[in-house]
């Protein structure tokens, strides 16, 4: 047994209660005891990423109940994951001390995140699906607690009730899809003695044989059920409404949300299994681009209209995840590179979304939660420190050139116009106007934040007195903007790590171009309308496309108003009278029974002659029907 990789995920745990327990007597204790834990997490994961590099992947299981299997699981993939969890949540975790430094129930708030980031490490390192999933449930607990952790605020208790249940939909993906999965695999003839039809590395080994197996269409649908899992988790259409309220957390919850916990999660769990979808029938991997380029999309034209520097951030989440998604979902043309342009993106995504709402966490303390662009600016005087990494981490964002975000998102866009080329199909070309369309919209939304934010003179009270936090409290975010500005170096080597056949991808030099340019014009158009005082003389709220977009597209009505409170509320009405009918049947039955029984106990009174009668009576009625059924 290799114990480092299975203290990963096992620290953080050990972290959570201590945070809990200690910091009940001493709040001071529970930062620095989580971040502790999460740092030593991060040890064993180089130690284990130099194991694996000397002795290839780490696999440990043993037999856990019938024919399933707990363990661990660690490759090059797996690697990847867990050194960017750690890493980013230290960095989050030691931000958060001076964050939350002054909330009276702090120790409860690090004995969740530490929870939650362990149930991130273990979900990772999990070498079985049941198990995946249990971290998978685990994460998704700790982001409902964290969600609601100001419990005293109405929104916030909405979001997080409003976060559990739409990803449980995609939960109940994932579960059908593993019962189908391993009901399906249950005749196998390569399963081996000790080796569970949910086991990793037996699915993504044994991929190929496995659709020769059970049938590509079957194989197929388990996939999309896993991509249904993923779209809930990851915020993608149609299920991502739930995302932007989770802004009601705490900023630095919402930086471990969106950069190194949950949301990153089905995007692994794709990548994990992605033999399952390149072996399966086609429309498994085109589902996958399909739903990630739409999302990245359309979520970048929500992310225009709004207002809160939370939310906009929130909808850049769902766009960036969208962009991962639909790289991997590439691979259907592309192969196992669309894996590790994903996950590239993955990464320096974590690291400069984490700076954002880091950035936006310091403001937000400085202007005492006030959280509308619009009463903001002329921040960059007064926060020079703070604004000027919150514009390292929107270039990264807009995929600035020179910028890992550079290296990451516009490969990504690259990958899906050699898709068009090699697919031969004129409807293979959407990915790419839908991907490079993003880059114009991510623009727009990126700098329209950050030049309410930085530029023009303070527009409220409280953006007068702002200030930079203490230097030492800004490092962390100032080694998160060095890995925003310089992570893109290593896009050769990792995508070589991550799969040996990947390749930065090659494309004519003017479409290369085109995505620089819209980001350009993004940037450029920005602004001209928000850079000076040109946006107060724009009135477009009457617009009705505006109102259309700035109503999200009515999703949440939709969801709410009518699928819901109208059918499901029907639904569950009907269940519910239904339920109760049987029940009273049912206890109908047992008063009968019970009643007949009293009703013949008092026939049992000893007196021979009344037996004969009743013995007498009972032949004449048999003796009746049969004459009856003769004469019929």
């Amino acid at each position: 047994m290799y114990i480092y990789g299975w203290l990963i995920f096992i620290t953080p745990i050990v972290g959570a209660f201590l945070s809990f327990a200690l910091g009940r007597h001493d709040r001071r204790l529970a930062g620095p005891i989580a971040s502790l834990a999460i740092g030593l997490s991060l040890v064993f994961s180089i130690l284990a990423f130099f194991r694996v590099q000397s002795s290839g992947p780490i696999d440990n299981s043993y037999n856990w109940f019938f024919n399933i299997n707990a363990g661990i699981y660690i490759d090059h993939l797996a690697l990847v994951m867990v050194l960017m969890v750690s890493f980013v949540s230290l960095m989050i975790h030691i931000f958060a001390m001076y964050y939350m430094g002054e909330d009276p129930n702090r120790h409860i708030y690090f004995a969740e995140t530490a929870l939650f980031t362990s149930g991130m490490l273990g979900l990772v390192v999990s070498s079985n699906l049941v198990l995946f999933f249990l971290f998978w449930e685990l994460v998704g607990l700790c982001s409902y607690l964290l969600v609601g952790f100001w419990f005293f605020k109405p929104n916030a208790t909405s979001a997080a009730k409003k976060a559990f249940i739409v990803t449980r939909v995609g939960d109940l993906l994932f579960l059908i899809g593993m019962a189908i999965l391993y009901f399906s695999l249950m005749g196998y003839p390569g399963l081996t003695s000790g080796v569970s039809p949910l086991d990793i590395p037996f699915l993504i080994n044994h991929a190929q044989s496995i659709a020769s197996y059970v049938g590509p269409n079957t194989l197929g649908a388990v996939a999309v059920l896993f991509l249904g899992a993923a779209a809930g988790k990851s915020a993608q259409f149609p299920l991502h409404v739930w995302i932007p309220d989770a802004m009601e957390g705490p900023t630095t919850v919402s930086a471990l949300i969106h950069a190194a916990t949950m949301v990153t999660a089905g995007v692994y769990l794709v990548a994990r299994v992605f033999p399952i979808f390149y072996y399966s029938a086609p429309f498994a991997l085109y589902s996958v681009v399909a739903v990630g380029a739409f999302t990245a999309f359309f979520a970048g034209i929500i992310g225009i209209v709004v207002n809160d520097i939370k939310r906009i951030l929130a909808y850049s989440t769902i766009s960036q995840i969208g962009y991962m998604m639909a790289a991997i979902g590439l691979g259907s043309v592309i192969g196992y590179s669309g894996v590790s342009y994903g996950m590239f993106h993955l990464v320096v995504h974590a690291d400069f979304k984490a700076l954002l709402f880091m950035c936006a966490g310091a403001i937000l303390i400085a202007l005492m939660d006030l959280r509308d662009t619009r009463e903001m600016g002329g921040l960059w005087r007064r926060m020079p420190i703070t604004v000027t990494l919150l514009l390292i981490g929107s270039l990264a964002l807009v995929a600035f050139p020179g910028t890992a975000g550079y290296f990451s998102k516009d490969s990504i866009i690259a990958a899906s116009w050699i898709y068009f080329e090699k697919s031969g199909s004129p409807y293979a070309i959407i990915p790419w106007i839908l991907l490079a369309g993003g880059s114009l919209l991510t623009a727009l939304y990126t700098f329209r934040m950050f030049f309410r934010v930085a530029l023009g003179k303070p527009r409220s009270y409280l953006a007068e007195k702002a200030h930079d936090p203490k230097p030492v409290v800004l490092i962390p975010l100032m080694i998160l903007g060095a890995g925003a500005l310089f992570l893109g170096l290593i896009q050769p080597y990792f995508y070589r790590y991550v799969y040996s056949q990947a390749v930065v991808p090659s494309i004519p030099l003017y479409i290369e171009a085109i995505p620089i340019t819209l980001m350009a014009i993004g940037i450029i158009v920005t602004y001209f309308i928000y850079g000076t005082e040109r946006y107060k003389k724009i009135d477009i709220s009457k617009n009705l496309g505006y109102r259309i977009v700035k109503n999200k597209f009515y999703l949440d009505r939709l969801f709410t108003n009518v699928i819901a409170e109208r059918f499901i509320a029907a639904f569950s009405g009907a269940t519910a009278s239904f339920e109760a009918s049987y029940n009273r049947g049912v206890e109908g039955v047992g008063d009968g029974t019970l009643n007949l029984g009293a009703f013949f106990r008092k026939l049992q009174n000893g007196v021979i002659e009344n037996y004969f009668i009743f013995l007498i009576i009972g032949i004449s009625v048999i003796f009746i029907i049969i004459e009856i059924l003769g004469v019929l």
